[in-house]
C-alpha cells in the first residue's frame, strides 16, 4: 500500500470513531432526557456534540482519497533510463 493509501484508511478509520463518539453523545442525551443522569449536562449541548462528530465523520468518511490527495503527494514511478543504468564513460587525463 502506498502512503496515501494508508492516510486514506487512517482517515476512514477516523470518520468510524468519529460517528461512534457521537452515537455515545446521542445515547448521553437520551439518558439525560428521560433522568438517568444527575449530571450537569444538558441535552441541547450532547445533541450539538452528537451533531457535529457525526458531520466529522461523513466528511472524513466520504472525503478520504480527497483529504489524503491533498496532503500526501503521489509517489511517481522511477522508470529505468539507460542514462542512468549504464556506466558514464570516463575521460582520462592526457588523452
Amino acid at each position: 500500500m502506498t502512503p496515501r493509501m494508508w492516510f486514506a484508511l487512517v482517515l476512514r478509520y477516523l470518520g468510524a470513531a468519529s460517528i461512534m463518539t457521537a452515537v455515545s453523545y446521542l445515547v448521553t442525551a437520551y439518558d439525560i432526557q428521560k433522568g438517568l443522569n444527575s449530571g450537569s449536562l444538558t441535552v441541547l449541548a450532547e445533541i450539538n456534540h452528537a451533531v457535529v462528530e457525526t458531520i466529522m465523520g461523513l466528511a472524513l468518511l466520504f472525503f478520504a482519497d480527497r483529504i489524503s490527495a491533498f496532503f500526501v503527494p503521489a509517489l511517481r514511478a522511477v522508470l529505468p533510463n539507460s542514462d542512468v543504468t549504464a556506466p558514464k564513460p570516463t575521460v582520462e587525463p592526457g588523452e
